[in-house]
Parts: structure tokens; C-alpha cells; sequence
């Protein structure tokens, strides 16, 4: 073979070759931290599901605002922001805070929205998204549009590339934690199938680590089949990792939220989780995980049943706050 030949050989090959990726494997330790929380602003034809939604809607903003710069969280997943305007009102305070704002827009026939509200932190960025509606839920729940929203995100300063799943599921009645509905049981089971398929091709297939998140109405010792059933043995979840005998509960029946609210009698539980995907550029590690916004807020209080003014916090869920490190593989 001529040298000519090669050469034009060596220039085909290239110009076939796929183009490298527009970032690199992490070489250090990568740190992020990340908050799920449910805000409860669920208001239907004029009821509040969760008392006080008009007077929460007013402070959230200003409350997650503050709650970021005392914490820095990298990535934010609110749930149950279900109208439009309380989105764009979190939006836009935590916008000069660094965070760009993914929703999706779309709506039921109420005008309800997925209740999702996706915040990440410069220099964090969000290469790609989609939504997609649950395929089956309860009756109830039609009423809006809840379903998955899956990202791919990536920090430019280590390069780290990674896929995130949040979600909120299908709510469950129980008898002290065991699911007393069949119908909301299969709604569920049918909801957990649809999110590890996103987490799947999002992932691809476990190649890409990844962060499954949101608030999943389930968990160790409260509908713990199906709590069973997400985890797998795939996924670690942040707080159990840390606290293994000690949930960090986020529905809590002693939150006046929860014991003035419609549902005072279902068992304290931790049913907003962080779980975690390890892939082939590394693994993850939470090294810190907390509940947050559990005290009561300035200038809001509920009327108990007694005619008592009882101090509120911003919703009838606490957030779940956790720090992890993503280590490379050397």
C-alpha cells in the first residue's frame, strides 16, 4: 500500500469515526447536593386538599429562596406545584439565585399542570428533557397530570454527565401503612414499572450514574412491597444509606398540616426519597442527609379544631435534603 493510500484510508476512517463527546470523566470526587420537596399547593375547584394553599403560595417563594441561600442546593425538585402562576412566582425568585427552571407545560382538563418543578444551579446545566404522563392512574388523580420527568444534566467543571428521574406517584389509602385500595395498589405498581423504564433508557441501561428522586407516597414499613419493588437491587436510597434504622420521616402526622388536613390518619412515613444509580464512570455516596423545612413559618398559623391559633410550616410534607459525592473510577 502507497503512502497516498494510507493516508486516505487514515482520513476516511476519521471522518467515519464518531466525534468525542464535549466533555470528559471526572478525575476528583464531584459533590451536589440535592432537595425534594412536595409544597402541597393542591386546590381544587375551590377546596384546599392541603389547608392554606392561597397564604402558602404567597410565602414559598420567599421561603425556597431563603432555604437556598442558607443551603446551596444543586438540584431542587418541587412537587404539587400544580398551577402555573406558583411556578413561575419559585421561578422567578430563584432565578438571580443561579437556578434555571425546567416545567412542563402541559395540563388537564382542570388546568392542573405534573405538579413538577425542576431548579438547577449554575454552572449545572440541563442538556436534554421530556415529560411523560402517567399511562395509568386513579380517578382521582386524572384530574391532573402527574407523571415522569427525566433529564440528562451535566457539570462542566469535572465534565460529570449524569440522568435524573423525578416523579410524583399515585397516592395510597391505608390501614396502618398496608394499602387498603387494589385499584390504587395497580395504579401504583403500573407507575413504578413506567419510572424504572425512564430510569432504564435515561441511564442507558445502567451505564450513566443517575439520581431517581421526588416524592413516591411509599417506603420502608408504609406500602413496603411496592417501596420494594423501586429500590431493587440497583439503587441505594440517601437517607437509608445513612440512617438504616432510623427513617427520616416526611409525612408526619404531628405537622398541623397533616393533623388539620384530610388525611390525618395515615402513620408517619418517609415517602420522599433520593435513590441513587452508580454507573460505569463512578459511584455515588450520600454523606449527609436531613429533613428540612419542618419548623413553623413566620406569618403562617392553621385554626385547630378547638378554635386554637397553631403555628404552620410551608407544607404538610418535610423536604429531604441530602449531600453526595460521585467518585470516579480511577
Amino acid at each position: 500500500m502507497t503512502p497516498r493510500s494510507l493516508l486516505v484510508l487514515l482520513v476516511a476512517g476519521l471522518a467515519a469515526a464518531p466525534l468525542a463527546p464535549a466533555f470528559t470523566a471526572p478525575v476528583s470526587p464531584v459533590t451536589l447536593t440535592v432537595l425534594t420537596y412536595n409544597l402541597g399547593l393542591l386546590r381544587v375547584l375551590g377546596s384546599d386538599y392541603v389547608p392554606l394553599v392561597e397564604q402558602r403560595a404567597r410565602l414559598a417563594p420567599a421561603a425556597l429562596a431563603d432555604f437556598a441561600r442558607e443551603n446551596s442546593p444543586d438540584i431542587v425538585l418541587l412537587e404539587e406545584v400544580w398551577n402555573d402562576a406558583y411556578a413561575d412566582g419559585i421561578t422567578r425568585e430563584l432565578a438571580p439565585l443561579g437556578y434555571a427552571a425546567i416545567q412542563p407545560k402541559i395540563h388537564s382538563i382542570l388546568g392542573l399542570n405534573s405538579g413538577l418543578l425542576l431548579l438547577v444551579r449554575a454552572p449545572l446545566q440541563v442538556i436534554e428533557w421530556r415529560f411523560r404522563p402517567f399511562a395509568r392512574t386513579t380517578f382521582t388523580d386524572s384530574f391532573a397530570r402527574k407523571g415522569v420527568l427525566e433529564a440528562t444534566l451535566m457539570d462542566p467543571r469535572p465534565g460529570l454527565r449524569f440522568a435524573l428521574v423525578g416523579t410524583h406517584t399515585v397516592a395510597l389509602d391505608t390501614i396502618n401503612g398496608q394499602p387498603k385500595d387494589q385499584g390504587q395498589v395497580a395504579a401504583i405498581t403500573a407507575q413504578v414499572q413506567q419510572i424504572r423504564l425512564a430510569l432504564s433508557e435515561r441511564s442507558e441501561k445502567g451505564r450513566v450514574p443517575a439520581l431517581l428522586l421526588g416524592d413516591f407516597n411509599v417506603g420502608p414499613g408504609y406500602a413496603d412491597a411496592v417501596y420494594r419493588s423501586i429500590l431493587a437491587a440497583d439503587l441505594t436510597e440517601a437517607g437509608a444509606s445513612l440512617h438504616p434504622d432510623a427513617p427520616l420521616i416526611t409525612w408526619d402526622p404531628a405537622n398541623p398540616l397533616v393533623r388539620f388536613g384530610k388525611y390525618p390518619d395515615e402513620p408517619a412515613a418517609k415517602i420522599d426519597h433520593v435513590f441513587l444509580l452508580n454507573g460505569e464512570s463512578g459511584a455515588w455516596q450520600a454523606i449527609e442527609a436531613r429533613r428540612v423545612l419542618t419548623s413553623p413559618l413566620s406569618g403562617l398559623s392553621i385554626t385547630s379544631t378547638n378554635g386554637a391559633s397553631v403555628p404552620a410550616p410551608l407544607s404538610d410534607h418535610y423536604g429531604f435534603f441530602t449531600k453526595l459525592v460521585f467518585q470516579p473510577v480511577p
